[in-house]
């Protein structure tokens, strides 16, 4: 590593790293959070190694504090975050090292080592494990549908009203639709026919477009809740209080299946919804191919591991339907070869 790379802050490289990504938005923003966790950890980290060894160090960070380790390190200090925010973050480090290593940043840096490191931690670990979900589910929608709306003129009442409406959209669009919570937040009125449209193009993960359906339940909570607005803004979802207007964060829209989940004494997420969709359309005879093109997943593969087992009821019945007895077998090799 040449003098001026070591001496050049760790974020120059990372912003550089981030402007490739100018083609791919979503994955920019996405990977921009999880990197500047990454830089959060590697400070604490350096701070930490200097206060041990008794010794001065200053607050900025190079490539020459990137070692085999922080893989590892860093996936114990994201401990607090969630598995799939964990992942994404994870995700974010490693393509930055692999584009580190293309450019030539870390002549010295093993990320082979690093990896093999990372992946022994995590061998023990099925990287595909079958989601349980509640049966009961539906209930988050059926708790949103029973709501009251809130009477009066008032415009408080009125965007309470609002909010309970959102409620309502949101869930049957997230369970008809079986999307992600993101690609549901971006959405924009245009997209869906201010819900007049049975089936719309989404910014799908990876920064890919793809179809999504919309069931007619989920359509008329759309009409709704879009009528009753009765506005200008863009984006489907919208904030009802602070900043009127602006597209909702993604935490409201967690909160949504949280407090009905709480209130119902369930364990639910709004990922859940994807998984229970998934098993539901297995069980119903759906092929693999279509539940793949469904959820947007790039590979069959991803759908096959994940969801496979929900189907072996219909594998079951295709099994018992195509065996033959022996002597049903024998009858029929019989009459083979007497045709032939």
């Amino acid at each position: 590593m040449d003098t001026l790379q070591s001496q050049t802050a760790l974020s120059y490289y990372i912003d550089e790293y981030l402007g490739h990504l100018a083609d791919k938005p979503r994955t920019q923003r996405t990977y921009r959070v999880g990197l500047a966790r990454f830089q959060e950890f590697l400070l604490q980290r350096k701070v930490r190694s200097a206060a041990r060894r008794k010794y001065e160090t200053t607050a900025l960070l190079r490539l020459t504090d990137l070692d085999e380790s922080v893989l590892i390190e860093f996936n114990d200090w994201l401990s607090k975050y969630s598995k799939f925010t964990r992942n994404t973050y994870l995700a974010a480090v490693i393509m930055f090292l692999s584009y580190a290593l293309f450019k030539r940043w870390l002549p010295d840096f093993s990320f082979e080592r690093a990896k093999a490191q990372f992946k022994h931690l995590r061998k023990d670990k099925k990287s595909y494990p079958v989601p349980r979900i509640d049966s009961g589910l539906p209930k988050v929608i059926q708790y949103w549908d029973a709501q009251p709306l809130p009477d009066g003129d008032s415009e408080k009442a009125r965007r309470q009203r609002l909010t309970v409406l959102r409620a309502r959209a949101f869930v049957h669009l997230l369970y008809g639709s079986a999307a992600r919570l993101e690609e549901l937040r971006m959405l924009d009125s245009k997209d869906i026919g201010k819900g007049r449209r049975s089936d719309a193009i989404i910014q799908g993960k990876g920064d890919k477009e793809r179809f999504i359906f919309i069931t007619p339940d989920a359509q008329a909570a759309l009409r709704t809740y879009l009528d009753t607005r009765n506005d200008e803004y863009e984006p489907v979802f919208i904030s009802h209080h602070k900043d009127y207007g602006a597209r909702v964060n993604a935490s409201v829209l967690r909160r949504i299946i949280y407090q009905a989940a709480q209130a119902l004494g369930m364990d639910v997420s709004p990922h859940d919804f994807r998984h229970f969709r998934a098993r539901q359309m297995l069980e119903q005879g759906a092929p693999l191919e279509a539940i793949q093109e469904i959820l947007g997943h790039s590979d069959i593969g991803t759908t096959r591991r994940v969801y496979a087992h929900y189907s072996k009821p219909s594998i079951r019945n295709i099994f018992e339907r195509t065996t033959l007895s022996p002597d049903q077998a024998a009858r029929l090799s019989a009459e083979n070869d007497q045709d032939g």
